[in-house]
This record gives C-alpha cells, sequence and structure tokens, in this order.
C-alpha cells in the first residue's frame, strides 16, 4: 500500500527531489495525476515549484482541485510546499495581471504577496534562512532545533500576521513572513523546500511520514 501520494500536477518542478528525498527515509510512495488514487491517498505532498497561476489551473485542467480541497477537510494529513503552500491561500497579487487574477484554494484566510524592494534585499529569496517555530506543539519539528536553517527559493510570501485557528513558523528576510502554517490537525504547509534541507529537512518529512 502507498504511504504518501505526490500530486504530479504537470507544474510542479521538484516532484522528482521530493520522491526521492522522502524515499531515500523508508517511504513508500507513488506520482500521480490521476484523480481516483489521490482520493484514495492516506497522506499527500502538494509540491510545486513556478507559477501560482499554472498551479491552481493545472489543478483544475487535472480534475485534482476539488479532490484536494476534500481531502483536506476529511482530515487527511497534506503536506504543501513552496507553490503548494501559496496555493492553499486565498489570492497571490502575481496573478493580478492575468484577466480577473486567478483565484487560489481558499483554505487559509490571506493573500500571497511579493517581497518589498528594499535595500540589500534581493528577490528572489534564494538560500539558507532560519525558521522560528512558534508551537512547540507541531509533529512536524519534532527533534528539529529551534531557528534551523531550511532552504528557500521564491518571490512572493505571506505577511506575517494572526491567522486565526493556525499555527505558524516564521522567517526574516528584510521583514517577517509566515514560512510554515499548521491547522492544528491534518495540513502542514512550508515556503521552503525540505527536499532541499539536508539533516533537517529530511527529518521534517520523516515526522510527516511518521503521522
Amino acid at each position: 500500500m502507498t504511504d504518501i501520494v505526490i500530486i504530479d500536477y504537470k507544474n510542479g518542478g521538484n516532484l522528482f527531489s521530493v520522491n526521492n528525498s522522502l524515499e531515500s527515509i523508508g517511504a513508500n510512495t507513488q506520482l500521480s495525476s490521476d484523480p481516483k488514487v489521490i482520493e484514495s491517498a492516506s497522506k499527500i505532498v502538494f509540491p510545486g515549484v513556478g507559477s501560482f497561476a499554472k498551479a491552481i489551473t493545472s489543478l483544475k485542467d487535472l480534475g485534482i482541485y476539488d479532490v484536494l480541497i476534500k481531502k483536506i477537510q476529511d482530515d487527511i494529513p497534506v503536506l504543501a510546499v513552496c507553490v503548494g503552500m501559496q496555493a492553499l491561500f486565498q489570492s497571490s497579487t502575481e496573478t493580478a495581471g492575468i484577466g480577473n487574477g486567478v483565484k487560489g484554494m481558499g483554505i487559509i484566510p490571506a493573500e500571497v504577496t511579493k517581497f518589498d524592494q528594499k535595500p540589500g534585499i534581493k528577490i528572489p529569496h534564494m538560500g539558507w534562512n532560519a525558521v522560528h517555530n512558534h508551537n512547540p506543539e507541531n509533529p512536524l519539528f519534532k527533534g528539529i532545533p529551534q531557528d534551523s536553517h531550511f532552504y528557500f527559493v521564491h518571490s512572493y510570501r505571506v505577511d506575517d500576521q494572526e491567522l486565526e485557528g493556525y499555527s505558524k513558523a516564521t522567517t526574516d528576510y528584510g521583514e517577517q513572513f509566515i514560512s510554515h502554517v499548521w491547522n492544528g490537525r491534518n495540513l502542514f504547509a512550508c515556503q521552503f523546500h525540505p527536499e532541499k534541507s539536508a539533516k533537517v529537512g529530511l527529518q521534517l518529512l520523516e515526522n510527516f511520514m511518521r503521522l
């Protein structure tokens, strides 16, 4: 039986590195764009690199969009990564010039916006940075030291703000932004890339595998 289904929505450039990292820690994985396979999954990883709009559009074109929302609502463990995390929010300013804008999944009540231009701050935010977990009960950070460094590649982020009903981790890059969100039950979302984050990234993935 497959432990973890990794959603292949044809625009997730980090699919194989996510799969390889999970397999390296003993996970039984399957890459799939089949809604029926995703519907029957016991755990899901929703990866992503690139465009918010393409991610949302591809999910809808493949018939995955509504299935993924239902799996989250049914409390199936889901780990969203990078653009996968951003897609969970209501909207992104990345899509502002595309027709009337491509809306996000609307699961988390906030907007994704671009980093502000500031002296000494390069966009995209690329490289290693500290992640400060605000909830010691978060099972994904078990065994991971506070302020461990994870690997980031992104130009858009969610401002640090209170999200009612959600736990968070934050990172500083000219400002404080939300680098991880947990709904207290089954939904985990990381702006950073655990599959590119060496030992601490593998620990986080192992924690997810063992939920």
